[in-house]
């Protein structure tokens, strides 16, 4: 049974990440990095242990909120890992996917699942492009999507 974090954002990203695992909640052990806590909060998320509320890191625009948020998360992410020890990082995206994955390649170096978002057909989302960086792995719904990821692509087909 392997410990598997989801980091996503609330809303489209978190359905399709949960999409994407919900074969699998039963054979092991998650928890949550989520932004957008409140939203969260109201959803039936069975097979979820616990949920870490995360900072949204573009909520400010302006460069020094950016980098505000970041060096907000950072350390949580270091926190959440050490205590939660997770074996696998799964993420369809979102931008507080970059630190949850820039700490894990840093300091953990577990493995980093990256699925791009059944919306990205043609190219890659914002995100994808950190992600093809610091993730171990790349599953793309959609195969003209193959080329831009390389070798750590793989075409899953729909995932949701």
């Amino acid at each position: 049974m392997a410990k598997v974090c989801l980091v996503s954002s609330a809303g489209g990203h978190l359905a399709e990440v949960l999409s994407a695992v919900g074969e699998i909640l039963d054979e092991h052990e998650f928890f949550l990095c989520v932004t957008g806590f409140k939203t969260v909060r109201g959803m039936r998320l069975e097979g979820i242990r616990r949920i870490y509320e995360m900072p949204m890191l573009w909520r400010y625009q302006e460069p020094f909120g950016v980098l505000a948020s970041l060096l907000v998360s950072l350390p949580m992410f270091v926190w959440i890992f050490l205590k939660e020890r997770p074996d696998v990082l799964v993420t369809v995206g979102a931008e507080i996917a970059i630190p949850a994955f820039l700490v894990n390649r840093l300091l953990f170096r577990k493995r980093a699942l990256f699925i791009e978002s059944l919306t990205r057909i043609e190219t890659p989302s914002a995100t994808g492009g950190w992600m093809a960086r610091l993730a171990t792995r790349v599953l793309v719904q959609w195969p003209s999507l193959l080329a831009f990821y390389g070798s750590k692509a793989e075409y899953r087909g729909r995932m949701i």
